[in-house]
């Protein structure tokens, strides 16, 4: 396995893993996701948001050379740091 095949596999890996948290997030508050609070929410929309964009960078790994690659590493590293901020800050909303 090369250098961005490895790297791709844990960034996906760190990926699903928080979308599986927000999934299971909406299930435990279902009565607030029910009623628009959590899918309404800035921070629901945050989390959305970073969601799409570290999937993009991901995505973006790919078509990459080896020059662009530590580039799109950072980026997807910082985007799911964020995506972990943001969940936290909607797990300590509706929890």
């Amino acid at each position: 396995m090369d250098t961005k095949d490895a790297l791709k596999q844990k960034l996906v890996s760190q990926y699903e893993e928080w979308k599986a948290d927000f999934d299971k997030l909406k299930a435990e508050t279902k009565g607030a996701y029910a009623e628009g609070q959590l899918e309404g929410s800035q921070e629901a929309k945050e989390l959305e948001s970073n969601m799409d964009k570290a999937k993009a960078y991901i995505d973006q790994l790919e078509s990459a050379n080896e020059k662009d690659i530590e580039e799109l590493k950072s980026k997807a590293e910082s985007q799911l740091d964020g995506l972990k901020n943001a969940f936290q800050n909607l797990k300590n909303k509706f929890s």
